[in-house]
């Protein structure tokens, strides 16, 4: 199977992340797409919502979506900082005879040297990167180190997708979650109102 791994904080999840690992699904006719939820990244300051009210919130928003999309918590599992290299050496012990894929922002991808062990994240999966609307892929590629452009330039396990997605961010939606209701799926509107997540003034 081809299997496509999402990673991202979703705090919270919102329609712009489904609507992106359906786009995903539909142009690389990946057999199962799993959302990957973050547990402590170790380039980012700390989440607003705690692992498991954004797992729960992920679960809530996939509920309609079909079979093949899926969450995972081996983030949590593995108990540590949410390195990616860690995490899909994980993944792949468990989906042996499986082809991964890893999804990610263009933005995010542009720090890729970074992140721990990057050059070795190549034999664990490619790379699908992801750039949304409004923002070009020449920033990112001018920020990649040199061997990381080469493999662009090459198609060798990175791929780039230009993403046609709502242009919002979980961050706007955290400041004024009152305005952006119409961003999130009904039912993580009604979860994150229901258990005061991020503004009490919801």
């Amino acid at each position: 199977m081809d299997i496509c791994i999402f990673g991202g904080a979703f705090d919270p999840i919102h329609k712009g992340h489904i609507a992106i690992a359906i786009s995903a699904v539909k142009k690389f006719h990946f057999d199962k797409l799993l959302f990957m939820v973050s547990n402590e990244p170790p380039h980012k300051s700390s989440h607003t919502a705690p692992f498991m009210h954004r797992l729960n919130m992920v679960n809530l928003a996939l509920s309609e979506l079909g079979d093949k999309f899926g969450v995972t918590d081996i983030e949590a599992k593995l108990n540590n900082l949410s390195y990616t290299y860690n995490s899909l050496y994980a993944l792949k012990k468990i989906y042996t005879d499986d082809n991964i894929f890893f999804l990610v922002g263009s933005d995010i991808f542009a720090s890729i040297k970074q992140w721990y062990n990057y050059k070795k994240l190549f034999d664990l999966a490619h790379f699908i990167i992801g750039c949304r609307p409004g923002i070009s892929f020449s920033d990112m590629i001018e920020s990649v180190p040199d061997d990381i452009k080469k493999k662009i330039e090459d198609k060798d396990k990175i791929e780039l997708f230009e993403i046609d997605s709502f242009n919002i961010s979980s961050s706007e939606i955290r400041k004024c979650i009152k305005k952006y209701l119409e961003y999130l799926p009904s039912n993580v509107a009604k979860y994150i109102i229901n258990n005061n997540l991020y503004n009490k003034e919801v």
